[in-house]
């Protein structure tokens, strides 16, 4: 197996950042249209076509498929805009998915930082290149947001005034990830200055009232896309989403809890940031009006640093080491570290060069600091690949790494 299929097999949410960047190429953009073509992508009509779709859905999902474009299509232009208007400002784009914003940024001469998992750097890296060539103002880095030296590790004295934007991330974290996010960013911004930008808020809010106006207020039509997209976005990450306090209900526990974080929250109105012209509804002047109604109750929310924040102490944590051996067919493994996205492959490339015929698996943890629940998945793999499920054992497991467990799930097939 290549460092790429690890990659995706520890965290495959790939699906959902490359049929954003088919939606966008749908949409018109013409340098989507051109890195879809570099990275070999299909376009979004000809993927649909090869969905099993049942007959009698045909007609829903081909009126639908616009719902979900301007959806894709408004995030990405309004941000677009809103970081234009921003001129003085060095673009931390996190996670950068498959996104054409960094060849649109060239062109301004803009400072670009694009971050994501590694998967999807090692595609998307080469794929700008050839399009751009060589450009110092454009960087790509594979990092993972809960570990904040692979976030620190892009910048150097010469960066500052940083705009971070996160669009469709935070959902994907457990509430003790989402914290660690946080605390991240706040660590960065004390160093460059800057600021934070999410729309997460505002879709999470909204994205059924943008769906309902585009497709003319269709509950039936409206009650299906939520379905299909839910659903799809549950199996692409095999975890819960919006499962944490960011996505709570509750706006006041949510505020309560970026001001407890260190940050100030200021509003800024999604609707004064929408192109001219959005043309996933190009056409239906009833809907593109109902659409930016909706916008005008969304807002971008820019997180600066509070002028009470405390300076974030220095990590301590141990290098990231995998030490294995099989015998007789045992495979034991210690782990030292952080298990992140950017290192649990290790551990599964660990495992999967022990071969088969693997009947016990040990894998002693006493001295791992940190895991993400999406990198639980590894020790799930390697769970799962026993015949007889007792004769796995994770020993040395410390207070936070089984809260983890226990919040994630994983403590009922992992821990004894």
């Amino acid at each position: 197996m290549t460092n790429q299929e690890l990659r995706e097999l520890v965290n495959p949410v790939f699906n959902t950042a490359k049929s954003c960047l088919q939606l966008d190429a749908a949409a018109g953009d013409e340098d989507s249209q051109r890195l879809c073509e570099a990275l070999g992508f299909e376009s979004f009509g000809a993927q649909m076509a090869k969905k099993p779709i049942p007959k009698e859905l045909h007609e829903q999902v081909k009126r639908m498929a616009p719902a979900y474009m301007i959806l894709v299509e408004s995030r990405f232009q309004a941000m677009n805009r809103l970081i234009e208007n921003m001129q003085d400002r060095q673009i931390v784009d996190l996670p950068c998915g498959y996104t054409a914003r960094g060849i649109r940024f060239s062109r301004q001469k803009r400072m670009y930082f694009g971050f994501d998992l590694p998967a999807a750097i090692d595609e998307v890296r080469p794929a700008v290149e050839k399009i751009i060539g060589k450009n110092e103002s454009i960087s790509y880095h594979a990092v993972d947001a809960t570990n904040y030296e692979s976030l620190n590790a892009a910048f150097s004295e010469k960066n500052s005034n940083l705009l971070v934007t996160t669009e469709g991330l935070l959902m994907y974290f457990s509430q003790s990830e989402l914290e660690e996010v946080f605390s991240n960013i706040h660590r960065l911004l004390q160093i460059y200055g800057g600021s934070w930008v999410t729309t997460d808020r505002a879709y999470f809010l909204h994205d059924k009232d943008v769906v309902a106006a585009s497709l003319n207020n269709d509950s039936q039509l409206t009650a299906l896309f939520d379905a299909i997209t839910g659903r799809a976005a549950s199996t692409a990450s095999e975890s819960s989403f919006n499962d944490n306090v960011f996505f709570d209900p509750d706006d006041e526990k949510v505020r309560a809890f970026i001001k407890k974080m260190g940050f100030d929250l200021h509003e800024i109105c999604m609707a004064d940031y929408l192109p001219d012209e959005i043309a996933s509804i190009k056409g239906n002047p009833d809907a593109d009006s109902a659409v930016r109604d909706v916008f005008k109750n969304m807002f971008f929310w820019e997180l600066r640093l509070s002028e009470k924040t405390a300076a974030k102490p220095a990590d301590t944590h141990l290098p990231f080491e995998v030490v294995s051996s099989v015998k007789d067919g045992t495979f034991e493994a210690s782990v030292q570290g952080r298990m992140d996205t950017i290192t649990a492959p290790e551990l599964l490339k660990k495992f999967q060069e022990a071969g088969n015929g693997i009947k016990t698996i040990h894998v002693d943890v006493s001295r791992m600091v940190y895991v993400s629940s999406a990198d639980l998945r590894v020790l799930l793999i390697m769970y799962k690949s026993l015949e007889d499920k007792q004769n796995f054992a994770l020993t040395g497991v410390n207070d936070e790494v089984q809260e983890i467990l226990r919040t994630s799930g994983f403590d009922q097939f992992l821990l004894k």
